[in-house]
């Protein structure tokens, strides 16, 4: 059941993991917010190899929405270009970071070294990957087993994670 209110912003990191692990149609039933993709993730998504039709199938049964970034929210357009040209982010996170900020929504992304002191100061939550993978074992949609399968694709298709199996991976205390 989806709560209502907050939802999770998704950048582009976490669905291509989700697409290389070969688990994405499982990715927006493991919380219960509802997952947005900001049309400027979206527009990053669209130029990775084989990651459009997956994510447009998402869009399409409407396990997921596509939001317009705010470009008419001045707070949220002057943050964006401060993260894109001082912080030296990429575009969609970028725009996820700005508009996290603002709403007090919550961040899905996998660039901790990027995100993780920013969250911290501004006080917004986050989510990488292993949270889902995490929350997705506690939730019994996936085993150890499955999870070390999802690792071990994801590493193949060149991606990082912090580590090769599930086990030696610590779960932390998420507060939402």
């Amino acid at each position: 059941m989806k709560k209502e209110g907050k939802i999770i912003l998704i950048d582009a990191d976490v669905i291509s993991h989700f697409i290389s692990g070969g688990q994405i149609t499982l990715l927006p039933s493991i919380f219960p917010y509802p997952i947005r993709i900001l049309d400027k993730v979206y527009a990053e998504v669209s130029r990775m190899p084989g990651r459009k039709t997956e994510v447009d199938n998402l869009l399409r049964f409407k396990l997921i929405k596509q939001i317009p970034f705010p470009e008419d929210d001045l707070m949220i357009k002057k943050e964006y270009l401060h993260i894109k040209k001082v912080m030296f982010k990429g575009d969609g996170e970028a725009a996820c970071m700005a508009v996290v900020r603002f709403s007090r929504n919550i961040l899905a992304s996998s660039n901790l070294k990027d995100i993780a002191n920013y969250c911290k100061m501004h006080q917004i939550t986050y989510l990488s990957t292993m949270d889902f993978l995490c929350r997705a074992v506690e939730n019994k949609l996936l085993s150890e087993l499955d999870c070390d399968e999802f690792i071990k694709k994801v590493l193949l298709a060149g991606s990082i994670l912090p580590v090769k199996k599930w086990k030696a991976f610590k779960c932390r205390e998420i507060d939402i």
